[in-house]
């Protein structure tokens, strides 16, 4: 009778376990994504990393009179020549003036797109931000900048720019989504065990 009642609660509990486990694995995600409304700023940064998504958003917001600026972070990809350099000439081909783009040529991670930007920021005088990155980039995104910018005093606001391979709620449907994922839970863990990782 005891066996009988032991093997019923050890049942039980790897049972309740694991449809916790797939509750947390379903919104794994989910949880990556931060998408706030944008709010009227100084200045719209577009991180690098992607291919053309973050730009036409940052694109997308300037053109609706959200800030007067993109500034693109992103460093050197090949030779001498910086991502920031080919967002801000994909940015031109869709129409924005070149005296509305800034550019940060030297970042080459999330943490030091925040580092670099929020000097740019300091030295222009600019006191809010809209953030553009990939959907699942944005919880990352938010945590480093954040940290970063904190005590600074100026405002920011996230817009995630969709990702056609990134499905945040079936992160489990194709190869790429699944690496995705895997991916920023990886690097979130680096940046929360090391400043700098």
């Amino acid at each position: 009778m005891r066996r009988e009642l032991k093997l019923k609660k050890s049942v039980l509990s790897i049972a309740v376990l694991l449809i916790v486990v797939i509750i947390i694995a379903a919104g794994a995600g989910r949880f990556l994504v931060v998408d706030e409304p944008p709010r009227q700023s100084d200045v719209i940064v577009v991180l690098s990393g992607d291919k053309g998504e973050r730009t036409v958003k940052g694109v997308e917001l300037f053109q609706k009179h959200f800030a007067p600026y993109l500034l693109f972070s992103g460093g050197i990809v090949y030779n001498h020549v910086t991502m920031a350099e080919l967002m801000g000439k994909h940015a031109e081909g869709l129409g924005i003036p070149k005296d509305a783009i800034l550019l940060e040529d030297k970042a080459d991670s999330t943490y030091e797109n925040a580092t670099f930007t929020l000097d740019i920021m300091k030295k222009k005088g600019l006191t809010s931000a809209i953030v553009v990155s990939s959907n699942y980039h944005m919880k990352r995104v938010k945590f480093l900048f954040e940290r970063e910018f904190k005590n600074s005093g100026i405002t920011l606001t996230y817009v995630a720019a969709t990702d056609e391979y990134f499905a945040p709620s079936k992160w489990w449907s194709n190869n790429k989504s699944i690496m995705i994922t895997i991916n920023e839970y990886i690097k979130f863990a680096g940046y929360l065990f090391g400043k700098n990782a």
